[in-house]
């Protein structure tokens, strides 16, 4: 009796083994399952992706580790795509740069090597020599003149030349942009009728911002006929300090005025005048840099004003 006890014992064990290994073998073939339905998943999740699809294979209703994964895959497809397509957009930025370069210099290079072929004609009279010579120095200006400007936005859009702000009083650095221009205006017998209040401290650039307000007064100069008159004016507000340059010179067409900050913009109707498109542009870059803006209102045919506004101290 002992002994079948004892075998009996042994069956029942060995049939728990069994049994327990066959659920085992049972559930480690779940969970394989399982886990290749999840890679495979996975799999078609990341190839979604590689082909743009984007597809979610995970209820992203459930909270659980398979459906967060598949939340981060996602995000990390949208940031590198995101990144793809910034480095487009500035290679495309690149590509457009060079290409405005480009032609901006054609026209005073050519100039350049027609009148110097011209000067080496011994034939010609002294009165036509002088005059291609002014024409030749003329072109060299307008070449240097047209390659600092492109040299300043190409330091300030690659970051070379950051703005540095300081206390300083607005009016002086208005003041000192018109002494600057005082000499091209009077050129043209253009007066510059300056007003504004005592002082205003302003937290700012005072180097490129008076760049910025003389290629805003250039601007007025080049577009007013002769004995016409500019008017600068500073005004302050709670949040700004307002600089209004008025012309009444040719005024910009309405279609044109969201146009004349891009750069290398010309309107169709200034043609005649020497200009490439660089100084509002570059003005705008400058003011914006500071935390500031230009508005402009014009009227075809009567006149221009451009408001320049600066962020007061406080207000930074």
């Amino acid at each position: 009796m002992q002994y079948e006890a004892s075998r009996a014992i042994i069956a029942l064990s060995v049939l728990f083994v069994l049994a327990a290994a066959g659920i085992f073998t049972g559930f480690m073939l779940s969970i394989r399952n399982q886990m290749s339905s999840i890679l495979s998943k996975l799999s078609l999740t990341i190839q979604s992706i590689i082909d743009r699809q984007d597809n979610e294979l995970f209820p992203v209703s459930e909270d659980n580790l398979l459906s967060k994964l598949q939340e981060q895959v996602l995000k990390l497809s949208g940031i590198l795509r995101m990144q793809k397509q910034r480095y487009k957009e500035e290679s495309e930025e690149v590509k457009s740069l060079i290409s405005d370069i480009a032609h901006q210099l054609k026209t005073p290079l050519a100039n350049l090597t027609i009148y110097n072929g011209l000067l080496m004609d011994s034939g010609l009279t002294t009165d036509k020599r002088q005059e291609f010579t002014r024409i030749l120095q003329s072109q060299t200006e307008k070449l240097t003149w047209l390659m600092d400007n492109l040299i300043k936005m190409s330091r300030l859009e690659s970051g070379i030349i950051t703005i540095q702000t300081q206390k300083h009083d607005i009016g002086q650095t208005v003041f000192a942009a018109i002494k600057q221009m005082y000499p091209h205006a009077e050129r043209k017998n253009i007066e510059i009728q300056f007003s504004g209040e005592q002082r205003i401290e302003l937290m700012h650039d005072v180097k490129w911002t008076g760049e910025a307000i003389v290629n805003v007064l250039d601007n007025a100069v080049k577009y007013t006929d002769e004995a016409g008159v500019i008017k600068v004016s500073i005004h302050k507000y709670e949040l700004f300090a307002r600089i209004d340059i008025e012309d009444n010179g040719k005024g910009i067409p309405e279609h044109e005025v969201s146009q004349i900050f891009k750069r290398f913009y010309r309107g169709a109707d200034v043609t005649d005048t020497h200009g490439v498109g660089i100084g509002l542009y570059l003005a705008r870059k400058i003011i914006t840099e500071q935390g500031g803006y230009i508005k402009v209102s014009s009227e075809w045919g009567k006149g221009s004003l451009f408001s320049i506004f600066v962020p007061v101290c406080d207000s930074l």
